[in-house]
């Protein structure tokens, strides 16, 4: 059985490798396709009034989720999308959102 609970990246994400994740973000290891009968890593961020209150947020949902937060599992460069929202939150909080990256398919990703 996998494991789809959403946790902390840094309980995910035990290897020696650089991390660049910045903000709270979150992963479920194994969120399950049935309709492509896969499996995908998802990654979740959470704007940090996130945990405040009651407010609703825009989602975003994004594709090469493995590219969007983190330059030790990109397939080049990382994106800054979380960077980018920190920073935003900072300087506009009401344009906080959420992300909901999922990862390509790897080598069988144009297909």
């Amino acid at each position: 059985m996998t494991n789809n609970t959403a946790l902390p990246w840094r309980e995910v994400l035990k290897d020696d490798k650089i991390h660049t994740i910045t903000g709270d973000v979150w992963v479920i290891e194994a969120f399950p396709i049935p309709e492509l009968q896969t499996e995908r890593r998802i990654w979740i961020y959470l704007p940090k009034s996130y945990h405040e209150g009651d407010r609703r947020y825009p989602v975003l949902y994004m594709h090469d989720g493995q590219n969007v937060f983190n330059q030790a599992t990109s397939w080049g460069s990382e994106w800054g999308v979380d960077e980018t929202l920190e920073q935003m939150a900072f300087d506009e909080p009401e344009l906080e959102a959420i992300v909901v990256a999922i990862d390509n398919g790897g080598d069988q990703r144009n297909n």
